[in-house]
């Protein structure tokens, strides 16, 4: 079996007294290489009361000891879809410009520490950034599709015969939200038929021409067992010789309530990731020490001289580091095939 190995430095980012836009935590962070070192953009939390997320910047010359960039946030709350949180950045770098998918929350997620009364449950998209210095951001609006409730949306880093591409997470799109009573959307189901759709929550792909219009919808991994509560990509995914590795979080009912964040590993075709090769059947980060709060939620990371590098939220309030040969994940999967 495969396994990631934490870091003896971890977490590596913890909430700074310092702060007040993040003493309540600071999680699920994006995070790419560059000529400059490594560039950390996280989620960070004001407090609980009504929970707000905005993004902050750290940066580190050797991607385990990081420092803040600057006092206060680059990047929050400015649009209507997305006036009560951004959250969950993730980074992509497609030719010389850098791309960050966010989690646009247009209504509240608590009101004075209790959960927001509302007649539907809380739809939230997923928005796209573009920049160049981490510091301005063009917003390009939002990318998911309608009435999906959408998170999770990784882009590939180059086009892949001549479209872009992303995985995504849509809520809506499985047989569990079609049983709620919920009032739906006519755009709910417009994909298939409720039978054909996945019973959880699961991983979805997507293709554009321009960054913005999204289509050809089809879904690529699904959960496996009745405990599997749902599944959503982490990192974006990686180009190995072998295929597009994705490192994706794993969540599983552990009963009475408790739910169990983990991370897992599979390989989508290089040339159709539209094709599921191989997938571990077994988590390769799961939540053990104290500080990781039944939560790992891979979200950056990169491959850099034969080392998988995975930065996750641990927890809900700091952030870890974990690492292991690509190669032997590599090798793994190959086991898993078929």
């Amino acid at each position: 079996m495969f396994k990631l190995i934490r870091h003896n430095a971890n977490p590596i980012l913890s909430p700074s007294p310092n702060y007040p836009w993040e003493a309540a935590g600071v999680l699920n962070p994006g995070v790419v290489r560059t000529d400059q070192g490594v560039l950390m953009l996280y989620r960070a939390v004001a407090e609980r009361k009504n929970y707000i997320s905005r993004l902050g910047l750290a940066v580190s010359e050797d991607g385990v000891h990081f420092e803040r960039a600057q006092n206060e946030p680059v990047f929050g709350p400015k649009e209507i879809f997305d006036r009560w949180g951004t959250e969950d950045p993730r980074i992509t770098r497609i030719d010389n410009e850098f791309y960050i998918t966010y989690v646009a929350v247009p209504d509240p997620v608590l009101v004075d520490g209790h959960s927001a009364v509302r007649k539907k449950p809380l739809e939230t998209s997923v928005a796209l950034l573009k920049t160049q210095d981490f510091r301005s951001f063009e917003n390009l609006g939002i990318i998911s599709p309608p009435c999906s409730d959408n998170k999770d949306i990784v882009l590939f880093p180059r086009k892949i015969n001549g479209m872009y591409v992303v995985l995504h997470r849509p809520n809506h799109w499985n047989k569990e939200w079609c049983k709620t009573s919920y009032e739906k959307s006519p755009e709910d189901n417009l994909l298939c038929a409720m039978e054909e759709l996945p019973d959880a929550p699961g991983i979805w792909i997507g293709w554009s021409e321009d960054l913005k219009n999204w289509k050809d919808h089809n879904l690529v991994m699904s959960t496996a067992y009745s405990f599997d509560v749902k599944i959503g990509a982490g990192l974006p995914p990686i180009e190995t010789p072998e295929g597009w590795l994705l490192i994706y979080h794993h969540v599983e009912d552990a009963g009475r309530g408790r739910l169990i964040y983990s991370a897992r590993a599979a390989l989508l075709h290089p040339h159709d990731p539209r094709r599921l090769i191989s997938e571990l059947p077994y988590s390769i980060l799961s939540p053990e020490a104290a500080y990781e709060k039944n939560i790992i939620f891979p979200s950056g990371g990169f491959i850099e001289g034969g080392t998988l590098y995975v930065y996750y939220g641990a927890g809900d309030d700091s952030i870890g580091l974990a690492t292991g040969s690509a190669s032997e994940l590599l090798a793994e999967l190959r086991k898993h095939i078929g």
